[in-house]
C-alpha cells in the first residue's frame, strides 16, 4: 500500500489521548510497535454528527482550521468554523499520492466514510478526491444504525432525540465512563464549540447550552445518526469507491435462546453493557417501520437481535440499508484475495478465538487480561494485513 499513516477515529463518547484521566480509548492498539505505519489518534466531537466529526478529523489530518461548510452551517444554525489545527498536521503532505488509512471504532466507522465522501466532493477546496483514503477499517461499526439509541432517548418513529439532550448524554456517559472505571467528573469537554461558542464548559453548562441550541432539535447530532433512520440516510449519501479497500471487524457477545430468536447477554459481557445488550436482544421492537422495506429479509427485528452490547452484529458488516455498496463477502484473514471497491467482513472471534463485546475492541480490554491478549492479536493481524495489501 502507498499509505504509511493510520488515522484512528473514536466512537460515541470517545476521547483523545489527554482526556479521561489518561485512560487510552484505544486500549493497547496504539501502543504496539509498527515499522510500517505511523499512528495518529483523532479527537472529534463525542456526540457530534458524522458530518461534523468528519470535518474535524479532516482538519487534524491536513493541519487546517475546522470548516463545517457554509451551507451546512447555515442550515443547521451553528458556526462554520471551529478549532484550528494549522501547524499541527498529522500528515503534512496528505494527497492522492500520500493517502491515509482510516480506522474507526463504532461511530468512527461511518465518520470515516463521511470523510471520504467529503474528500470525493473536494468539500474544502483542497483539490482532494476519494483516493486520499486508501483503506477504511471499521471495528464494531454502526454501519447501518443501532437499536440502542431508542433505549437512550431517541424516538423509534423518527430517530430524533425525544427527551432533553441531557438524558441521552447522561445515559451514555454512565455506560461508557463506568465501563472504563472512570467517574463522570473526569468526562472531557464535548468539542461542541461551533454549537455552544465556548471551548471549555462544565457538564451542566454544556448541557444547558445544547438545550438552548438547535443541536437536539434536528438531525445534526450523533444520537440521530446512530439510529436506523440515521444510518439509512447516511448510507444514501456515501459511496463505496473503486480504489479503496473496505474491511469490517464484527463483534458479538450475546447468545440466542433455544426456542426463540431472542438473544441474551453473554455471561462474560462487560457488566455495564448487560442492560443495553438485553434491550437490543430481547426488548426493542417497532410499531412503525423505521426503514423502507422493514419486515422482510434482513430487515426484521429478529435479524437485529444478536449484538455486542451496543450494536447489532448484522449492522456491522457493511452498509446495506441504502445506497449501492459492493460486497466482497465474509473472510479477511484467510489468504483470499481482497479487492478494492468491495466490503469484506469477519467476526473478531474468527481472528482471535475470543468473542468481543463493543468495548473489548478498545478500552474495555484493559480490565480483562484474557481480552487484552485477544485485543492485541486483533490489531496485530489488521496491521499485518494492511502491510501486505498491494
Amino acid at each position: 500500500m502507498k499509505s504509511k499513516n493510520i488515522i484512528f477515529i473514536h466512537g460515541l463518547l470517545g476521547w483523545g489521548n489527554s482526556q479521561m484521566g489518561g485512560l487510552p480509548y484505544w486500549g493497547h492498539a496504539l501502543a504496539q510497535t509498527s515499522s510500517e505505519f505511523q499512528f495518529h489518534e483523532a479527537n472529534c466531537g463525542p456526540v457530534s454528527s458524522f458530518h461534523d466529526r468528519a470535518c474535524e478529523v479532516a482538519a487534524q489530518i491536513k493541519g487546517a482550521k475546522t470548516d463545517y461548510g457554509k451551507a451546512h452551517s447555515r442550515q443547521e444554525d451553528h458556526a462554520q468554523f471551529s478549532r484550528d489545527y494549522r501547524g499541527h498536521a498529522f500528515v503534512e503532505t496528505w494527497s492522492e499520492d500520500n493517502p491515509v488509512i482510516l480506522l474507526g471504532h463504532s461511530a468512527g466507522g461511518h465518520t470515516a466514510l463521511e470523510l471520504q465522501q467529503l474528500l470525493a466532493q473536494d468539500y474544502w477546496g483542497w483539490g482532494s478526491n476519494a483516493n486520499w483514503v486508501e483503506a477504511v477499517v471499521s471495528i464494531s461499526g454502526v454501519l447501518n444504525g443501532s437499536t440502542l439509541p431508542y433505549m437512550l432517548g431517541c424516538d423509534k418513529e423518527t430517530g430524533l432525540i425525544a427527551h432533553p439532550v441531557g438524558v441521552f448524554i447522561g445515559n451514555v456517559i454512565q455506560i461508557f465512563a463506568m465501563a472504563g472505571n472512570q467517574t463522570t467528573d473526569k468526562i472531557y469537554p464535548f468539542h461542541l464549540d461551533h454549537w455552544i461558542g465556548i471551548k471549555e464548559r462544565n457538564f451542566e453548562n454544556s448541557i444547558l447550552a445544547l438545550e438552548q441550541s438547535q443541536f437536539a432539535k434536528n438531525e445534526d447530532n450523533l444520537a440521530f445518526d446512530l439510529t436506523l433512520q440515521g444510518g439509512y440516510k447516511a448510507n444514501q449519501q456515501i459511496a463505496t469507491h473503486p480504489n479503496t479497500y473496505y474491511l469490517s471487524i464484527v463483534t458479538e457477545k450475546s447468545n440466542q435462546a433455544l426456542i426463540t430468536p431472542n438473544c441474551y447477554p453473554d455471561i462474560f459481557i462487560n457488566p455495564f453493557l448487560t442492560l443495553s445488550s438485553a434491550f437490543q436482544g430481547l426488548i426493542v421492537d417497532f410499531e412503525f417501520p423505521p426503514l423502507p422495506g422493514w419486515g422482510s429479509g434482513e430487515l426484521t427485528i429478529h435479524k437485529w437481535r444478536a449484538n455486542d452490547g451496543a450494536v447489532s452484529s448484522i449492522s456491522q458488516r457493511y452498509p446495506f440499508t441504502a445506497g449501492n455498496h459492493a460486497i466482497g463477502g465474509i473472510g479477511i484473514f484467510n489468504d483470499r484475495p481482497i479487492e478494492k471497491g468491495k466490503w469484506y467482513y469477519e467476526p473478531a472471534e474468527s481472528v482471535t478465538g475470543q468473542r468481543f463485546d463493543h468495548l473489548d475492541a478498545v478500552f474495555g480490554c484493559l480490565n480483562n487480561p484474557l481480552m487484552a491478549n485477544a485485543h492485541k492479536k486483533l490489531y496485530q493481524q489488521i496491521y499485518s494485513l494492511l502491510r501486505d495489501l498491494p
